[in-house]
């Protein structure tokens, strides 16, 4: 337990550490802001292509310095592919001659804009469809600068779309909140980039709000789990259930007590003594700093199941 009271500590200093750099990076620094590559379902492209677009698509955001995993992804790279035309070639064997017209779009999968758009002719012959489809897609050339001018577009767009938003973000958010879908909210006000500098310094401060009201929420379930479990005397889930309790919690008190009521228990019954102990933070921990990178990790954990890939991309892909 002790360890992990260190860790949390280090962590928390950390936190500040980075929350005090990132004051003091340029207003124009988009670093920040990363794009995942995703080709969904209903793109229609066939299977075996999507892994060589997908690819494709992920070396171009890399290239311009902003690639990043699926994993939570808020910005995102997604295609739309148009068939131009697909004969069969009187040839011996016969071939496919496919030509599309593929389009690329940078969106925002959460609040579904669209901030930046390319489009490039392809064509492919090959023996089959997937084959053709598969030639013509390894026929995009990450390095050209229209595909840069396309990133640097979007990068634009999303700053100025949180510069003009940022009330309507918080506004939902706290609506969130208020329906106790803490996880949503956090994730909407920590996805703001902090080259938004207004806006992301507001999004904190409400996130620490957000986040304390989830945290007691928490704190509430944990204590209730500590309670049952020493009803039936599971030392082991005590500890569990009290160790996620942390100072900032409101029943942080109450747990307090429990737990010499359960230590004075244990020991009147003359079993060896309990040395568990409540997780403390020492006094140069800045706590706002550690209820940042808290709600953080919520806003983590709920995209790690709403992830750019499983979100609904039907109002993209209506027609």
């Amino acid at each position: 337990m002790k360890k992990s009271v260190i860790i949390m500590f280090i962590a928390g200093l950390f936190v500040i550490k980075g929350y005090g750099q990132s004051g003091l990076g340029r207003t124009d620094d988009m670093g920040r802001i990363s794009i995942a590559a995703v080709v969904p379902d209903e793109a229609g492209v066939p299977g075996a292509a999507q892994r060589s677009l997908q690819n494709r698509m992920n070396q171009i955001a890399t290239m311009n310095g902003l690639g990043a995993t699926q994993e939570g992804a808020q910005f995102v790279m997604v295609p739309m592919i148009s068939v131009i035309s697909q004969d069969v070639t009187p040839t011996a064997p016969p071939q496919v001659s496919l030509n599309i017209e593929l389009s690329l779009y940078i969106v925002d999968a959460l609040s579904q804009n669209i901030f930046s758009q390319v489009s490039v002719d392809l064509r492919g012959v090959e023996r089959s469809e997937e084959r053709a489809y598969n030639q013509a897609i390894n026929n995009i050339s990450p390095r050209h600068g229209k595909y840069r001018g396309f990133v640097e577009r979007g990068k634009e767009k999303i700053i100025e779309y949180y510069n003009s938003e940022c009330d309507k973000i918080i506004s939902t958010a706290k609506a969130l909140a208020g329906q106790q879908e803490y996880g949503e909210a956090l994730y909407m006000l920590m996805s703001v980039p902090d080259v938004s500098r207004q806006c992301y310094h507001m999004c904190m401060d409400i996130s620490i709000d957000i986040y304390e009201q989830y945290a007691n929420q928490k704190c509430d379930e944990y204590l209730a789990a500590a309670r049952s479990a020493w009803a039936g005397k599971d030392l082991v889930k005590v500890e569990e259930n009290l160790g996620k309790i942390t100072p900032f919690m409101d029943c942080y008190p109450q747990a307090e007590e429990f737990l010499v009521h359960v230590t004075e228990a244990v020991e009147a019954e003359g079993a060896s003594a309990w040395d568990f102990k409540m997780t403390r933070y020492e006094d140069e921990v800045d706590i706002e700093k550690m209820k940042i990178e808290a709600g953080r990790d919520v806003a983590r954990s709920w995209s790690s199941w709403s992830a750019a890939r499983h979100f609904d991309w039907g109002w993209l892909y209506e027609n």
